[in-house]
This record gives C-alpha cells, sequence and structure tokens, in this order.
C-alpha cells in the first residue's frame, strides 16, 4: 500500500509537505501541490479512512432512511432522484452513506443504538414523521434532515408546495375551468398546505367550495383508479382533475380513459412532481415539477453544517418548484 513516504521519495519533497497537500491544508504552491496530486494518483494513494475519522472524531458516514407507510419504500422515483442528487454531493464532500433497514421491534436494541454501533455522523430522512421509529431519531441527538419535514426537531427541506399549487389551481381557472377536483396524498403538512392553496385559489377566484380535497395516498396509482372511477360514476363530472403526484395520476388517467372519456378534451389532468412519467405517459402530463437537483443538494450540504457544527439544526429550506404547462390541460377559452 502506498503512503506518504513513498509519495514523499518519489517526489522529493518532505513528507509533511506531502501530508499539507494530501488534507489538504493551505501554505503550499500550487504547482507543488499539483505535482505531488498527479504523483499520489499514479502511485495508487488512498487516504486512510480510519486516520481521518480519528482525526476528524467523525466517521464520514451517514444512513439514509426510507419510512413510508411502515414499511421500506425504495421505489418512488421522486425521493430516488432527490437522493441520487443527495449522494453525489455527499460523496464530492468525501462522505459514505449507506441504507438503512433496521425495523422496529427488530433484535439489537434501539433504533438510535443501532445508528450509535454503526457510528454514523448523521441521517437523511424519507418518511413518515409520525411513527414512532422517525419519532426516535427526532428526539435524538444525532444530527439529521428530512424531506418534507415541517418542525422544529431535525432540518427540513421542501418545495414551494402553497405557492405552487396556488398557481396551478389559478392557472386551470384562468384557462376556463371551473368544476375542479383535488384528488390529494393523504394526510400530512404537505397534503395540508396543497389543500389549503387548492382552497384558497377557489375562494380567491369566487368559484364553488364544494369542489374541494378528496383524501386519496401519494405514489398509488391503483387507488387514484379507484376514486376516480368512482367520482366519475357518481356523475361528478370536473372539467379538471389535479392528482396527488404523476405515479398516482396514471392510475387517475386511465380511469378517466376507461370511463369512455378523453384527456383533454373532456376532462383535463394535473398532477406534482414532474419525475419521467409526465413526459411519457400521453398526453403529456401537465405538472408542478419538483427541483430534486437542488432539493438533494440542499440536504446534503445542510446535513454537513449540522454534523460540523456538531449539533441538531431545525430551520426549513424551501426549495422553488415549476408549474409545466402541457398537453394534458385544454384551454376551455378557445372553445
Amino acid at each position: 500500500m502506498t503512503t506518504i513516504y513513498d509519495i514523499a521519495a518519489a517526489s522529493g519533497y518532505a513528507p509533511s509537505t506531502v501530508s499539507k497537500v494530501l488534507n489538504n491544508y493551505k501554505g503550499v504552491k500550487a504547482t507543488t501541490k499539483k505535482k505531488i496530486l498527479a504523483l499520489a494518483n499514479d502511485l495508487g494513494f488512498f487516504p486512510n479512512a480510519n486516520a481521518r475519522s480519528l482525526k476528524a472524531k467523525r466517521s464520514y458516514s451517514v444512513g439514509v432512511l426510507f419510512y413510508l407507510r411502515d414499511s421500506m419504500d425504495l421505489t418512488q422515483y421522486l425521493f430516488i432522484n432527490i437522493l441520487n442528487a443527495f449522494k453525489r454531493e455527499m460523496e464530492r464532500r468525501n462522505y459514505d452513506i449507506m441504507l438503512l433497514a433496521k425495523r422496529e421491534g427488530a433484535e439489537g436494541g434501539s433504533f438510535v443504538t443501532h445508528c450509535r454501533m454503526r457510528q454514523l455522523d448523521g441521517i437523511v430522512i424519507f418518511g413518515d414523521y409520525t411513527s414512532s421509529l422517525v419519532h426516535e431519531i427526532l428526539e435524538s441527538d444525532i444530527p439529521a434532515i428530512g424531506f418534507d419535514y415541517m418542525g422544529n426537531k431535525i432540518a427540513g427541506v421542501m418545495s414551494d408546495n402553497y405557492e405552487k399549487m396556488y398557481e396551478l389551481t389559478s392557472g386551470l381557472i384562468e384557462r376556463g375551468h371551473e368544476r375542479i377536483l383535488f384528488i390529494s396524498g393523504e394526510k400530512n403538512f404537505v397534503t395540508s398546505e396543497r389543500c389549503r392553496a387548492f382552497e384558497q385559489a377557489l375562494q380567491d377566484m369566487g368559484l364553488p367550495q364544494h369542489y374541494a380535497c378528496i383524501e386519496g395516498a401519494y405514489c398509488n396509482p391503483q387507488l387514484c383508479y379507484d376514486l376516480t372511477a368512482k367520482l366519475l360514476r357518481e356523475g361528478a363530472r370536473p372539467t379538471a382533475i389535479i392528482f396527488s403526484d404523476d405515479y398516482s395520476a396514471t392510475g387517475g388517467m386511465n380511469a378517466v380513459q376507461d370511463a369512455g372519456l378523453r384527456i383533454p378534451e373532456d376532462i383535463s389532468v394535473a398532477a406534482f412532481d414532474g419525475v419521467v412519467f409526465s413526459e411519457i405517459v400521453r398526453p403529456r402530463l401537465t405538472t408542478v415539477r419538483q427541483d430534486t437537483e437542488e432539493i438533494g443538494k440542499v440536504m446534503a450540504l445542510k446535513l454537513i453544517e449540522s454534523i460540523e457544527r456538531g449539533e441538531k439544526i431545525s430551520d426549513v429550506s424551501i426549495v422553488a418548484s415549476e408549474v409545466v404547462w402541457a398537453d394534458s390541460v385544454k384551454d376551455l377559452r378557445t372553445v
């Protein structure tokens, strides 16, 4: 295994100079630094992770917890896109990430104990913040950050849900739609913000309030299909339906078409997230595109900030999203 002494001997520089370069200390000429780094790469030098951890009193490892609907869920495209961006930023800062699969009630002590045994510096959470497993992390002193978390226990990152739901609903109304349904996700903070914005837009534009939120579930095309089919059978014929997310919208769109209706000629459709489904379904889906790249990056930077400060932080960062109008919405003003 190549050591700093091997690099020093090959480069002609003192071991102390090589050490400064490899540890990114100041006070070394740029030309010297460039030469040593190139030589270290040629010799196949890898920093000793254990030595780095002991020196910094950190493991440079963080855990990723998916805990959704009482199960581990790695299938949701929005979360995977955010996780990929988070992973890239953490790796750029020389952190490793590991998926956490510890379940409640499993042997070996509490979840927090499990994380301490793995010497994790921090945790990123995608999940149900009301579950006892996640609550245990929120109450611990382990630095953590959560996607779509709003509270005072850990840091949170989310999109501008209220603003963009208001813009989407207002945009439908401006395009001549007066009978609009919103089939939301299950009850949580994000859902409440979107429902609040939806109802406020209806009120501000003077539309009937009986067209309001109908509770569904996130990332559940079958339930969305069943709810949409039931509403259409009961005679609820809206001019537009907003679905909780793009994945669920695929089920809702199938229900509309199975009822013998056309999109957007008979019913317009919109959703949230801007994942791959919005581009591949036909007609192309109008959606609120969340900036998954920026969300993942901000989550990484906020978690590293908490780790380096040696304490939990509890502020919330809002990342701007974008309403993308596409073929699934008809402008009724042109009729």
